[in-house]
């Protein structure tokens, strides 16, 4: 009986088994996780922080500009922050749970400036002016 003597040269030994660097791992899902919940928790934040720092919204979709009418009585519409405290002329105003308000005004002949103001509990305040001419 012959031995048979096997050599290998100049070829390295290569695993059986194939790594992919990209491999789906525990250790992996669980950093991901993690990734995620930080981005999360600094978005809160950030949303928070922004909310005591900003005034709050306010929208007047009527009048939507400076306006010429010939009725003595007008409405004003418009949407703010649910948690603001609006004023319309000096007279504070009823805002539903969506933010929303209507205030009806009595103008005196000639120009009516109103003055619709929100604010916030923290002092933030925003401010819309509209002018109104009434003609009799």
């Amino acid at each position: 009986m012959e031995k048979i003597k096997l050599e290998l040269k100049d070829k390295p030994i290569e695993p059986l088994v194939k790594r992919r660097s990209l491999a789906i791992t525990p250790k992996r899902i669980i950093f991901g996780l993690f990734i995620l919940f930080l981005i999360l928790v600094s978005w809160y934040f950030w949303h928070e922080i922004c909310y005591l720092i900003k005034a709050p919204e306010l929208k007047v979709y009527q009048p939507p500009t400076d306006i010429a009418v010939n009725q003595e009585t007008f409405e004003i519409i418009g949407k703010t922050s649910p948690m603001a405290y609006l004023t319309v002329k000096d007279e504070e105003v009823y805002i539903d749970k969506q933010g929303n308000f209507k205030k009806e005004i009595s103008l005196t002949n000639g120009l009516n400036i109103i003055k619709i103001e929100a604010k916030n509990r923290f002092g933030k305040t925003n401010t819309i002016i509209r002018r109104i001419i009434f003609n009799q």
